[in-house]
């Protein structure tokens, strides 16, 4: 069971260790596995649980088949070495065999819902989407699909995942709960207010218009062009439903290095959690008019719910880096506050040092001077006593 707090990373084995002409190539699973278990942890500090699933027919020693099914087929089989170090990955707990007579796909798409993980495969699960296939009472959308599956490809041995989809990774964030899907769900953020209106079911649910297909379509139009921020605050569907929205609450400072220069921060941004989000214009463009003395302004963020808590789980992750930056900012400008203070006080015990040193050695040096001085008056009187 996986842990709250961690970043999950389900690898669909069958994919991975299938690549050419349907044969398994298990030292390329196990690439993978080390990829992964080597990152250790995210950008954030969280923990990354790296689990794959493999059919447990690999492990039969049956000769090799020319099914059209591939690698998934039950006559598929490995060699000795290979099946060697697949039973060394089975018994430290990283590889989980699933059942012969069952479809692999849906215990890896199972356990990356259950906690929103991500599922490191080249399948975007199209069948099970037109399907309907349903996990933890949520049906499976392209969009969640689009978000949390991982694609990559090996350069000979070397395991390389898509460096794109590595970021959501690296920038993970976990919500409250272990069960990240649920759609009655508290609210967001404690790092800064986040209050939802008209919450909808989640992505992962049927959309209540009725219309799936619509749906399905939606979720595939919101590529990585299609996102682009209105400056003066005008919404554009961009096919993004727009009665889906959470607020969520900012330093007014920050705004501004949220939006980017000419948008680009924003507009990346939008793309990468699949939103749509409405800044004050004011803030961006430093309108004349009239503002609010507010030192917070409030975001809109639009799109399905499983998309808007990505984006605010990055905002979160956002004001907390930029709350540790001021901090240590200020933790640097005490230290130079103390070092400068340190000098100035040893400069002063210098000077200290050096009136004390002048007040004990130099009137001893001083009336040295003046007794030798009346010495040589003396012997200049009694020279002029002579000659007079």
């Amino acid at each position: 069971m996986a842990k709250v707090g961690e970043c999950v990373i389900v690898i669909d084995g069958a994919n991975v260790a299938c690549q050419k002409e349907g044969n398994v190539h298990v030292p390329k699973l196990a690439a993978a596995i080390q990829y992964f278990r080597s990152l250790q942890r995210t950008a954030g500090g969280h923990p990354i649980k790296c689990v794959a699933f493999a059919p447990n027919f690999w492990l039969n020693a049956k000769p090799p088949s020319s099914s059209s099914d591939g690698c998934r087929d039950s006559s598929s089989a490995i060699g000795t070495q290979d099946s060697a170090l697949l039973k060394e990955m089975v018994q430290n707990d990283a590889v989980i065999l699933t059942p012969s007579h069952a479809h692999d796909d849906l215990y890896v798409i199972d356990y990356a819902v259950k906690y929103d993980g991500f599922i490191v495969t080249n399948d975007m699960f199209r069948d099970h989407v037109s399907n309907k296939r349903s996990f933890h009472g949520k049906t499976l959308t392209r969009n969640w699909a689009r978000l949390h599956c991982i694609d990559f490809t090996f350069v000979g041995k070397e395991f390389m995942p898509n460096p794109r989809a590595m970021e959501r990774v690296f920038n993970f964030q976990p919500l409250a709960k272990s069960d990240l899907l649920l759609a009655s769900a508290a609210p967001l953020s404690t790092a800064a207010t986040a209050n939802m209106t008209n919450v909808p079911k989640s992505s992962l649910q049927k959309t209540l218009s009725g219309d799936d297909g619509d749906q399905r379509d939606a979720d595939d139009d919101v590529d990585e062009d299609g996102m682009v921020i209105d400056h003066a605050g005008a919404r554009q569907r961009k096919h993004i439903d727009l009665s889906e929205v959470s607020y969520y609450t900012l330093p007014r400072e920050l705004l501004p290095m949220l939006h980017g220069e000419g948008g680009i921060t924003m507009e990346k941004f939008q793309d990468y959690t699949g939103t749509y989000i409405v800044l004050p214009s004011y803030t961006v463009l430093g309108s004349p008019l009239t503002r609010p003395k507010s030192d917070v302004l409030t975001v809109s963020i639009y799109g399905p719910e499983a998309s808007r808590r990505t984006a605010v789980g990055y905002l979160d992750a956002f004001l907390l880096e930029m709350q540790q930056k001021a901090q240590y900012a200020f933790q640097q400008q005490q230290q130079q506050q103390q070092h400068q203070h340190q000098q100035h006080q040893h400069q002063q015990q210098q000077q200290l040092s050096y009136q004390v040193h002048s007040a004990t050695i130099c009137p001893q040096q001083r009336q040295q001077h003046i007794t030798g001085n009346e010495d040589m008056r003396t012997q200049d009187d009694h020279l002029m006593e002579i000659d007079y």
